[in-house]
C-alpha cells in the first residue's frame, strides 16, 4: 500500500476511533517460553484483524523521517507497542518498556521465546502418551489432545518444501502423521468404544481424526439415549 491510502481502513497506518493504547487485544498473557507459541498465534490473528500485522512482521516499513505520513506512522507504531505489552506480563514487560519500535518489540520476543524448548516438547510428547479419556466426555478428551496436537504443531513448524519434484513424499509424510494421531486418539478412548474402535481401525483408507472424532461422538449419543 502507498502513503495515499492512509484513509482506508484496510491501510497498517489507519486507526479506527475506538483504537487506544490501553487496549487489550486478547485475554490470555505472555508469561514465558510455555506459552509464548498460542500467546503469538492469538496476537498475529488479532493484529491481523486490526490491518496491523504488517507493522510487527516488517512487511511495511518505518517511514523515512521526511515522510510526510511519518507523524502517523510513530503514532501507529507507539499504538501497536501498547496492545503488544498489555498481553504481557509485568515481569516481563518492566523489561521491554523501552523499545520504541513495534518490529524490534516483537523480534525480541520472538528470540527470547521461540527457541525449540526441548523439555516442553519431552512434557507434551509424554502428556500425549499418557492423556486417556478416563470417562470424561469424548468431547473433552479430543479436544485436551488436539490442544496438545497444536502446541506441538506451534513448537515443531513444518519445513515448507520447495522442490519442484513430483513424488509423493510430502504427501505421504501428511498422511503418516494423521495416522500417528489417529492412533494416539484411539488408543485413549476408554473401553466401552472398543467396538467402534474396532470398526474404525477396519476402514481402507484410514479415516482423518476429525471424522473418526465424529464416529466416535455419535456412539457416545447413542449409549446416552439408551441410558436409562
Amino acid at each position: 500500500m502507498t502513503e495515499d491510502d492512509v484513509n482506508s481502513q484496510n491501510h497498517p497506518l489507519f486507526l479506527h476511533q475506538n483504537d487506544h493504547p490501553g487496549l487489550v487485544l486478547i485475554a490470555k498473557k505472555l508469561t514465558g517460553s510455555d506459552n509464548y507459541s498460542s500467546w503469538r498465534r492469538s496476537m498475529m490473528i488479532a493484529l491481523n484483524a486490526k490491518h496491523k500485522l504488517q507493522i510487527v512482521t516488517g512487511t511495511f516499513t518505518e517511514l523515512d523521517s521526511t515522510s510526510r505520513t511519518r507523524a502517523l506512522w510513530e503514532r501507529t507504531n507507539d499504538m501497536v507497542i501498547s496492545w503488544i505489552l498489555n498481553t504481557i506480563s509485568d515481569q516481563i514487560s518492566n523489561s521491554l518498556s523501552f523499545v520504541n519500535i513495534a518490529k524490534k518489540l516483537w523480534s525480541e520476543l520472538q528470540e527470547h521465546y521461540s527457541q525449540l524448548d526441548g523439555h516442553r516438547i519431552y512434557q507434551l510428547t509424554n502428556d500425549i502418551a499418557q492423556l486417556k479419556q478416563s470417562n470424561c466426555t469424548v468431547e473433552i478428551y479430543y479436544h485436551k489432545l488436539k490442544g496438545y496436537w497444536d502446541e506441538v504443531d506451534a513448537l515443531e513448524a513444518p519445513h515448507i518444501c520447495t522442490c519442484v519434484c513430483t513424488c509423493e513424499n510430502g504427501r505421504d509424510n501428511t498422511e503418516r502423521d494423521q495416522r500417528k494421531r489417529l492412533m494416539q486418539f484411539l488408543m485413549g478412548l476408554d473401553e466401552c468404544y472398543a467396538n467402534i474402535r474396532g470398526q474404525i481401525l477396519l476402514m481402507n483408507p484410514l479415516p482423518t481424526v476429525a471424522k473418526a472424532y465424529g464416529m466416535v461422538r455419535q456412539k457416545e449419543k447413542q449409549r446416552e439415549n439408551f441410558t436409562p
